[in-house]
């Protein structure tokens, strides 16, 4: 990917950790803005204190380890930095989307104190509903064990777009142009089977059944969209 400034559509900013062995959480959203035909460049969170980033049409935090709720220098300055981001989206004509962890980070700039333990991991392909239509559904790969608080929809202007019964907040907007989702639109069924195997341990300390997990793999599988990706991130990168 490269990194110059002229070539950039997306800054991927990076979090920690994997999803399974050989895998980062930034790789696919890569792979996945490449068959898009947009071009990204990579920030690691975790390496410095964030100043100044590459122009570009928008800016996407990954998942990762590392709770938002840590005292972790690299998170908290990443918090200040979404912060400043959003505040600045509207005048500069760019997009903030956050995935997973970066979803939390996103609420956590908008409402502090916003993330909140989940009684138990959510893993696997999971069904979530539209909120202003219950009746619309869809399956999406998910991997969690904290959570985002409905108290976010008491900021201005945000709203809850999907929902399930185990996480009140798996998708919000701030107009057209903000947007985090709890769960993970870049990856495979096959990302998720092995990304079950690799967190096994995780999945057991959370309270979660690795057979299970992988039993809503097969059952859902089918029903995962292809367009999953281009629906919720790419559609929200604006023109230039």
């Amino acid at each position: 990917m490269s990194s110059e400034a002229e070539d950039t559509d997306v800054v991927v900013l990076s979090g920690d950790g994997l999803i399974y062995e050989g895998v980062d959480y930034a790789y696919r959203i890569e792979e996945q803005l490449s068959a898009s035909g947009l071009r990204s460049s990579r920030h690691d969170l975790t390496a410095s204190t964030i100043t100044q980033l590459t122009p570009a049409r928008a800016y996407l935090l990954t998942g990762g380890t590392t709770s938002v709720r840590s005292d972790a220098q690299w998170m908290r300055s990443a918090v200040d930095l979404v912060r400043r981001l959003v505040q600045r989206s509207s005048q500069e004509n760019y997009a903030v989307i956050g995935v997973c962890l970066g979803s939390q980070i996103l609420a956590e700039a908008l409402r502090p104190d916003s993330i909140i333990a989940s009684q138990e991991i959510e893993v696997g392909l999971a069904e979530i509903q539209q909120t202003k239509d219950p009746s619309i559904w869809q399956v999406v790969p998910a991997f969690h064990y904290q959570s985002i608080s409905p108290a976010l929809a008491s900021v201005e202007g945000v709203h809850i777009e999907w929902r399930n019964a185990h996480t009140s907040v798996q998708a919000f907007s701030l107009g057209k142009q903000i947007f985090g989702c709890q769960f993970h639109p870049e990856l495979t069924a096959s990302d998720i089977d092995n990304l079950i195997d690799y967190n096994k341990d995780v999945i057991a300390e959370w309270g979660g059944n690795v057979a299970q997990a992988h039993q809503t793999v097969r059952q859902n599988e089918a029903a995962l969209p292809a367009d999953l990706f281009r629906r919720m991130v790419v559609d929200r990168i604006p023109e230039r």
